[in-house]
Protein backbone atom coordinates (compact mmCIF):
# COMPACT_ATOMS: atom_id res chain seq x y z
CA UNK A 1 0.00 0.00 0.00
CA UNK A 2 1.45 3.33 -1.12
CA UNK A 3 0.49 5.12 2.13
CA UNK A 4 2.80 2.74 4.02
CA UNK A 5 5.71 3.16 1.61
CA UNK A 6 5.81 6.90 1.07
CA UNK A 7 4.77 10.33 2.26
CA UNK A 8 4.41 13.76 0.70
CA UNK A 9 7.16 16.35 1.15
CA UNK A 10 6.88 20.02 0.28
CA UNK A 11 10.06 22.07 0.14
CA UNK A 12 9.84 25.83 0.64
CA UNK A 13 12.82 28.14 0.17
CA UNK A 14 12.50 31.87 0.73
CA UNK A 15 15.14 34.41 -0.23
CA UNK A 16 15.44 38.17 -0.43
CA UNK A 17 15.76 39.17 -4.07
CA UNK A 18 17.42 42.54 -3.30
CA UNK A 19 15.58 44.03 -6.26
CA UNK A 20 13.18 46.95 -6.12
CA UNK A 21 10.94 48.40 -8.81
CA UNK A 22 11.79 52.07 -9.20
CA UNK A 23 8.61 53.74 -10.48
CA UNK A 24 10.28 57.11 -10.82
CA UNK A 25 13.13 55.90 -13.04
CA UNK A 26 10.73 53.72 -15.05
CA UNK A 27 8.62 56.81 -15.68
CA UNK A 28 11.65 58.86 -16.67
CA UNK A 29 12.72 56.24 -19.22
CA UNK A 30 9.24 56.08 -20.73
CA UNK A 31 9.00 59.86 -20.96
CA UNK A 32 12.45 60.04 -22.57
CA UNK A 33 11.34 57.60 -25.26
CA UNK A 34 7.69 58.70 -25.55
CA UNK A 35 6.70 55.20 -24.45
CA UNK A 36 3.90 53.77 -22.33
CA UNK A 37 3.81 50.49 -20.38
CA UNK A 38 7.15 49.67 -22.00
CA UNK A 39 8.83 48.00 -19.05
CA UNK A 40 10.01 48.24 -15.47
CA UNK A 41 13.33 49.39 -14.10
CA UNK A 42 14.40 47.28 -11.13
CA UNK A 43 17.20 48.46 -8.88
CA UNK A 44 19.75 45.97 -7.57
CA UNK A 45 19.90 47.02 -3.93
CA UNK A 46 23.10 45.19 -2.96
CA UNK A 47 26.03 43.75 -4.83
CA UNK A 48 24.90 40.54 -6.55
CA UNK A 49 28.00 38.67 -5.35
CA UNK A 50 26.70 38.87 -1.76
CA UNK A 51 23.57 36.92 -2.66
CA UNK A 52 25.10 34.45 -5.11
CA UNK A 53 26.31 31.92 -2.47
CA UNK A 54 22.82 31.74 -0.96
CA UNK A 55 21.12 31.44 -4.34
CA UNK A 56 23.57 28.75 -5.43
CA UNK A 57 22.94 26.73 -2.27
CA UNK A 58 19.17 27.11 -2.69
CA UNK A 59 19.51 25.67 -6.19
CA UNK A 60 21.51 22.75 -4.83
CA UNK A 61 18.84 22.04 -2.21
CA UNK A 62 16.10 22.04 -4.84
CA UNK A 63 18.14 19.72 -7.06
CA UNK A 64 18.64 17.29 -4.18
CA UNK A 65 14.95 17.46 -3.25
CA UNK A 66 13.87 16.59 -6.78
CA UNK A 67 16.44 13.81 -7.07
CA UNK A 68 15.23 12.18 -3.84
CA UNK A 69 11.50 12.45 -4.51
CA UNK A 70 8.96 11.67 -7.19
CA UNK A 71 6.33 13.88 -8.87
CA UNK A 72 2.93 14.04 -7.20
CA UNK A 73 0.95 17.19 -7.98
CA UNK A 74 1.31 20.73 -9.28
CA UNK A 75 0.97 22.23 -5.82
CA UNK A 76 4.55 21.53 -4.79
CA UNK A 77 4.06 18.19 -3.04
CA UNK A 78 6.53 15.46 -3.96
CA UNK A 79 6.40 11.77 -3.09
CA UNK A 80 9.15 10.85 -0.62
CA UNK A 81 9.68 7.09 -0.19
CA UNK A 82 9.79 6.06 3.47
CA UNK A 83 13.08 4.23 2.98
CA UNK A 84 14.70 7.53 1.93
CA UNK A 85 13.15 9.62 4.70
CA UNK A 86 16.01 9.51 7.23
CA UNK A 87 18.87 10.24 4.80
CA UNK A 88 16.69 12.90 3.18
CA UNK A 89 15.99 14.70 6.45
CA UNK A 90 19.65 14.42 7.51
CA UNK A 91 20.71 16.06 4.26
CA UNK A 92 18.07 18.78 4.51
CA UNK A 93 19.15 19.56 8.09
CA UNK A 94 22.75 19.87 6.90
CA UNK A 95 21.64 22.16 4.09
CA UNK A 96 19.67 24.31 6.53
CA UNK A 97 22.73 24.70 8.75
CA UNK A 98 24.85 25.72 5.77
CA UNK A 99 22.11 28.09 4.64
CA UNK A 100 22.05 29.72 8.08
CA UNK A 101 25.81 30.29 7.96
CA UNK A 102 25.61 31.92 4.54
CA UNK A 103 22.76 34.16 5.67
CA UNK A 104 24.83 35.21 8.70
CA UNK A 105 27.71 36.08 6.35
CA UNK A 106 25.34 38.26 4.35
CA UNK A 107 24.04 39.97 7.48
CA UNK A 108 27.60 40.75 8.60
CA UNK A 109 28.34 42.46 5.28
CA UNK A 110 24.92 44.08 4.91
CA UNK A 111 25.39 47.36 6.86
CA UNK A 112 28.52 48.26 4.90
CA UNK A 113 26.80 47.29 1.65
CA UNK A 114 23.88 49.59 2.43
CA UNK A 115 26.31 52.47 2.89
CA UNK A 116 28.11 51.58 -0.36
CA UNK A 117 24.78 51.59 -2.19
CA UNK A 118 24.46 55.34 -1.55
CA UNK A 119 27.32 55.92 -3.96
CA UNK A 120 26.54 53.04 -6.32
CA UNK A 121 22.89 53.99 -6.86
CA UNK A 122 23.30 57.74 -6.70
CA UNK A 123 19.95 59.53 -6.82
CA UNK A 124 18.17 56.16 -7.07
CA UNK A 125 19.18 55.35 -3.49
CA UNK A 126 16.26 55.19 -1.06
CA UNK A 127 16.91 54.22 2.56
CA UNK A 128 13.33 52.92 2.73
CA UNK A 129 14.23 50.12 0.34
CA UNK A 130 16.47 48.49 2.94
CA UNK A 131 14.93 46.43 5.77
CA UNK A 132 16.80 46.26 9.06
CA UNK A 133 18.92 43.20 9.79
CA UNK A 134 16.35 41.45 12.00
CA UNK A 135 13.62 41.78 9.37
CA UNK A 136 15.94 40.81 6.54
CA UNK A 137 17.06 37.64 8.33
CA UNK A 138 13.45 36.47 8.51
CA UNK A 139 13.18 36.64 4.73
CA UNK A 140 15.54 33.68 4.36
CA UNK A 141 14.36 30.20 5.21
CA UNK A 142 14.33 26.55 4.20
CA UNK A 143 11.41 24.49 5.46
CA UNK A 144 9.97 21.04 4.81
CA UNK A 145 6.36 20.02 5.33
CA UNK A 146 5.65 16.29 5.58
CA UNK A 147 2.09 14.98 5.24
CA UNK A 148 0.63 11.50 4.64
CA UNK A 149 -0.40 10.31 1.20
CA UNK A 150 -4.20 10.68 1.11
CA UNK A 151 -6.39 7.63 1.34
CA UNK A 152 -10.08 7.29 0.57
CA UNK A 153 -10.65 5.83 4.04
CA UNK A 154 -9.67 9.16 5.60
CA UNK A 155 -12.46 11.01 3.82
CA UNK A 156 -15.21 11.85 6.29
CA UNK A 157 -17.69 14.60 5.39
CA UNK A 158 -21.37 14.91 6.15
CA UNK A 159 -22.74 14.29 2.65
CA UNK A 160 -25.02 11.66 1.17
CA UNK A 161 -23.55 8.16 1.12
CA UNK A 162 -23.67 8.04 -2.67
CA UNK A 163 -21.71 11.29 -2.95
CA UNK A 164 -19.19 10.15 -0.34
CA UNK A 165 -18.62 6.88 -2.21
CA UNK A 166 -18.07 8.79 -5.44
CA UNK A 167 -15.52 11.12 -3.83
CA UNK A 168 -13.67 8.21 -2.23
CA UNK A 169 -13.50 6.51 -5.62
CA UNK A 170 -12.09 9.71 -7.11
CA UNK A 171 -9.45 9.88 -4.36
CA UNK A 172 -8.42 6.29 -4.99
CA UNK A 173 -8.29 6.87 -8.75
CA UNK A 174 -6.24 10.04 -8.30
CA UNK A 175 -3.73 8.36 -5.97
CA UNK A 176 -3.35 5.44 -8.38
CA UNK A 177 -2.81 7.76 -11.35
CA UNK A 178 -0.18 9.77 -9.51
CA UNK A 179 1.55 6.59 -8.37
CA UNK A 180 1.73 5.47 -12.00
CA UNK A 181 3.22 8.83 -12.97
CA UNK A 182 5.83 8.43 -10.23
CA UNK A 183 6.86 5.06 -11.68
CA UNK A 184 7.07 6.59 -15.16
CA UNK A 185 9.35 9.26 -13.72
CA UNK A 186 11.74 6.55 -12.53
CA UNK A 187 11.92 5.17 -16.06
CA UNK A 188 12.39 8.69 -17.43
CA UNK A 189 15.37 9.26 -15.13
CA UNK A 190 16.91 5.92 -16.05
CA UNK A 191 16.44 6.66 -19.76
CA UNK A 192 18.01 10.09 -19.37
CA UNK A 193 21.27 8.99 -17.72
CA UNK A 194 21.67 5.81 -19.79
CA UNK A 195 20.91 7.60 -23.06
CA UNK A 196 23.65 10.10 -22.36
CA UNK A 197 26.13 7.29 -21.73
CA UNK A 198 25.11 5.60 -24.97
CA UNK A 199 25.25 8.81 -27.00
CA UNK A 200 28.73 9.80 -25.81
CA UNK A 201 30.41 6.42 -25.78
CA UNK A 202 29.10 5.27 -29.14
CA UNK A 203 30.89 8.18 -30.78
CA UNK A 204 34.54 7.22 -31.12
CA UNK A 205 36.87 9.58 -29.28
CA UNK A 206 33.98 11.79 -28.14
CA UNK A 207 34.99 13.77 -25.05
CA UNK A 208 32.92 13.29 -21.90
CA UNK A 209 33.04 14.46 -18.32
CA UNK A 210 33.26 12.23 -15.24
CA UNK A 211 29.70 13.33 -14.45
CA UNK A 212 28.52 11.08 -17.28
CA UNK A 213 29.16 8.08 -15.01
CA UNK A 214 28.73 9.86 -11.69
CA UNK A 215 25.18 10.99 -12.51
CA UNK A 216 24.21 7.40 -13.26
CA UNK A 217 25.73 6.26 -9.97
CA UNK A 218 23.82 8.95 -8.08
CA UNK A 219 20.55 7.75 -9.58
CA UNK A 220 21.32 4.10 -8.88
CA UNK A 221 21.98 4.99 -5.23
CA UNK A 222 18.37 6.14 -4.76
CA UNK A 223 16.51 4.12 -7.41
CA UNK A 224 15.66 1.18 -5.11
CA UNK A 225 13.98 3.63 -2.74
CA UNK A 226 12.22 5.47 -5.55
CA UNK A 227 10.88 2.16 -6.86
CA UNK A 228 7.83 2.42 -4.58
CA UNK A 229 5.87 -0.27 -6.45
CA UNK A 230 8.73 -2.78 -6.39
CA UNK A 231 8.58 -2.84 -10.18
CA UNK A 232 10.56 -5.96 -11.19
CA UNK A 233 11.82 -4.40 -14.44
CA UNK A 234 13.27 -1.44 -12.56
CA UNK A 235 14.88 -3.84 -10.09
CA UNK A 236 16.52 -5.76 -12.94
CA UNK A 237 17.64 -2.62 -14.74
CA UNK A 238 19.13 -1.27 -11.50
CA UNK A 239 21.36 -4.35 -11.23
CA UNK A 240 22.39 -4.22 -14.89
CA UNK A 241 23.22 -0.52 -14.82
CA UNK A 242 25.21 -0.92 -11.62
CA UNK A 243 27.28 -3.58 -13.37
CA UNK A 244 28.34 -1.46 -16.32
CA UNK A 245 28.92 1.79 -14.42
CA UNK A 246 31.25 0.03 -11.99
CA UNK A 247 34.18 1.35 -13.98
CA UNK A 248 36.54 4.28 -13.72
CA UNK A 249 35.83 7.09 -16.18
CA UNK A 250 39.51 7.36 -17.10
CA UNK A 251 39.54 3.67 -17.99
CA UNK A 252 36.57 4.20 -20.29
CA UNK A 253 38.47 7.03 -21.97
CA UNK A 254 41.71 5.12 -22.43
CA UNK A 255 40.52 1.57 -23.11
CA UNK A 256 38.51 1.21 -26.32
CA UNK A 257 37.34 -2.26 -25.37
CA UNK A 258 35.92 -1.06 -22.07
CA UNK A 259 34.35 1.91 -23.83
CA UNK A 260 32.57 -0.35 -26.32
CA UNK A 261 31.46 -2.80 -23.64
CA UNK A 262 29.99 0.04 -21.60
CA UNK A 263 28.25 1.52 -24.62
CA UNK A 264 26.83 -1.87 -25.60
CA UNK A 265 25.56 -2.47 -22.08
CA UNK A 266 23.89 0.94 -22.08
CA UNK A 267 22.25 0.15 -25.42
CA UNK A 268 20.98 -3.16 -24.05
CA UNK A 269 19.33 -1.38 -21.13
CA UNK A 270 17.75 1.21 -23.43
CA UNK A 271 16.27 -1.59 -25.52
CA UNK A 272 14.43 -2.90 -22.43
CA UNK A 273 12.94 0.43 -21.42
CA UNK A 274 9.26 1.10 -22.10
CA UNK A 275 8.81 4.24 -24.17
CA UNK A 276 5.34 5.26 -23.10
Amino acid sequence: MLQQKAMLARLSISQWTARKHDKSVSGEIERAHSAHDAGRYNKLLVNKTLLDPIAKLAGEVRKYHYASTLPWNDGGDRLLPSILFMPYMDKIRAYRQEFTVKVRDLMAAYPAEVQAARNRLGTMYDAGDYPDVSELTSRFDISIEIVPVPTANDFRVDVAQEAADEIRAQITESVTARQNEAVKDCYRRVREVVSKISERLNVEDAVFKNSLIENARALMAVLPGLNITDDPVLTTLHAEINDFIDVDADTVRSDKRVRKETADAADAVLAKLPWN
